[in-house]
């Protein structure tokens, strides 16, 4: 039996390993919500985010194309889903395993800690968005798997670091639970070369999320660079007073780039 291991390629084995975990996993993901809603009946725009497409440091044409391609093929899955009161939204039960015959292409994404390409990379724009909004929008984050790399300076970011989550099929998932006494749609489209992302509400909840950094700093270990901050949920009522406040994450990361040449 060793020896037969020994010839089969290591793709397969992934390929193997991952069908066994994949099943293992269904039936928990077909509890997760799946019913599709219409943006009318929720026109109240609880949260909301947008990030660009293309940032104008793209190396590869390629595989920014395919990662747009497979980015339109997942929004596509997790649009105008509704979570209920109680309910879970899970990354892999909407969106499934990335693969050429599903239509997923070669994109950017990160390899062992390192930049490289894979079919549906660059999937994890939309994980991270879906994140922002959840916590925007003050679901309560049941799995999370933070990046451990900032791959980037700060140039045009509009969002604290770390506000972001990786996925991979199917171990990683990103799964949150609306905690609400209503139900809300989650909306993820590309329109004018943006990912947008939005969570709607039927009414007027009467209070809001914001989101704030704290205890940011850099710190340099021998040669690496390497980030940290915490992340604190605010929620406030409809006249602006603070009606509570949680830490809802601690990140840490090795930079890939020096900060202090920045």
């Amino acid at each position: 039996m060793t020896s037969i291991r020994a010839w089969i390629p290591y793709r397969i084995k992934v390929a193997l390993v991952r069908v066994a975990r994949w099943l293992g996993c269904a039936r928990k993901w077909s509890a997760s919500s799946k019913r599709r809603g219409d943006a009318e009946e929720y026109p109240i725009v609880f949260a909301e985010h947008g990030t660009p497409l293309r940032r104008g440091n793209e190396t590869d044409a390629v595989l920014q194309e395919g990662k747009e391609k497979n980015l339109a093929i997942a929004a596509s899955r997790t649009n105008a889903i509704v979570i209920e009161p109680g309910e879970t939204f899970s990354y892999h039960a909407l969106v499934g395993w990335p693969t050429k015959l599903r239509g997923f292409r070669k994109g950017l994404e990160l390899q062992n800690g390192e930049l490289g390409s894979g079919i549906g990379g660059g999937c994890c724009a939309l994980s991270n968005l879906l994140y922002l909004i959840a916590l925007q929008s003050g679901m309560e984050i049941a799995e999370r798997h933070r990046h451990g790399l900032d791959l980037f300076p700060d140039h045009g970011r509009t969002i604290p670091f770390g506000c972001g989550a990786t996925v991979f099929f199917p171990y990683a998932d990103l799964k949150f639970t609306n905690p609400h006494s209503f139900p809300v749609l989650i909306e993820t489209v590309l329109r004018g070369g943006r990912l947008k992302g939005r969570v709607r509400v039927a009414t007027n909840p009467g209070f809001s999320f914001e989101i704030e950094e704290r205890d940011h700093r850099f710190q340099k270990e021998d040669s690496a660079w390497f980030r940290e901050n915490r992340i604190v949920r605010i929620r406030r009522s409809e006249d602006g007073s603070i009606l509570d406040e949680t830490e809802v994450a601690h990140n840490q990361g090795r930079c890939l780039y020096d900060p202090e040449s920045v």
